[in-house]
């Protein structure tokens, strides 16, 4: 999920616009307790305002974070709601649907696999609508994005799995579909994250030259987090796995030439040290 950006300035209304963009201002300086006191004023005020809704959502799924296990899930349970609220309000609020995807993404994750996998048709619809409502979001582009990436990258097993486990078809996607997301995304507004997806897509899609090239645009990136740190660090790595490969890769990407292009240990983007708090930039939506 990755999830990445900055909030448009379309997700302010008339109405309290003054007042959303100051808590917009306390989001991104880190001030949550201070934007929480006026979110809480502001829903008090105005208790059906999908403005006020979405950015309580958003602020829950950051402080959530930071609670033990059941804990969170709960507060994730409280911002999906919130979320859901929004939408149904203003079925027109495209950043209300981007953060139901993303709840609905870390709610599943905690009920399992199966769960997961059943999430997965209601993510995409609510990422489709975010993109439909706000063209110009760079955020919901690119998760859309991720989206692609990961069922393209579903093998034969594994979609088989789900097909027998959790009793659905896995949905279809394409590398080509995912790079068209994050391209469009790059278009909007460049920022770390989405380059690496753009460049692993590459990767993926057997351009290698365009990857090489992203990696190494990448490895030279400015640090402002750890997240970055992390995407810098395995920007280094592809570009030592691509470029020189040892006497080891050699004889692999002969023997299996169908997994050249999949690095071992950053193939995917698990849970690392550089990524386990996700209050850090690339999380900030």
């Amino acid at each position: 999920c990755p999830l990445v950006g900055e909030e448009g300035s379309s997700g302010i209304n008339a109405e309290y616009g003054e007042e959303l963009a100051e808590c917009d201002e306390l989001y991104h300086n880190g001030k949550y307790t201070d934007m929480e006191d006026k979110l809480v004023e502001l829903n008090t005020v105005s208790p059906h305002n999908d403005e006020v809704l979405w950015r309580l959502a958003r602020l829950k799924w950051v402080c959530g974070k930071g609670y033990q296990s059941n804990q969170r899930h709960k507060v994730f349970h409280v911002a999906h709601a919130l979320a859901c609220q929004a939408a149904e309000i203003n079925p027109d609020n495209g950043n209300a649907h981007r953060w139901i995807a993303i709840l609905t993404f870390h709610k599943a994750e905690k009920e399992g696999v199966a769960a997961t996998c059943l999430a997965l048709e209601g993510i995409k619809y609510h990422l489709d609508k975010a993109v439909e409502l706000n063209p110009e979001d760079s955020v919901a582009w690119s998760i859309l994005g991720n989206w692609y990436f990961e069922v393209a990258d579903m093998n034969r097993l594994q979609r088989r799995w789900m097909k027998t486990f959790a009793g659905v078809a896995a949905p279809e996607g394409t590398y080509k579909q995912a790079l068209a997301c994050f391209e469009k995304s790059h278009d909007i507004k460049p920022w770390i994250q989405n380059s690496y997806m753009l460049a692993k897509t590459h990767l993926r899609m057997g351009n290698k030259d365009s990857a090489l090239v992203a990696f190494d645009r990448l490895s030279k990136s400015t640090i402002t987090s750890a997240e970055d740190f992390r995407v810098r660090k395995e920007s280094h790595i592809y570009l030592q796995k691509l470029g020189k490969p040892d006497f080891f890769d050699r004889i692999r990407f002969l023997i299996t030439p169908s997994d050249k292009y999949r690095i071992p240990f950053v193939a995917r983007d698990t849970e690392t040290t550089y990524n386990r708090h996700w209050s850090e930039k690339f999380w900030k939506f």
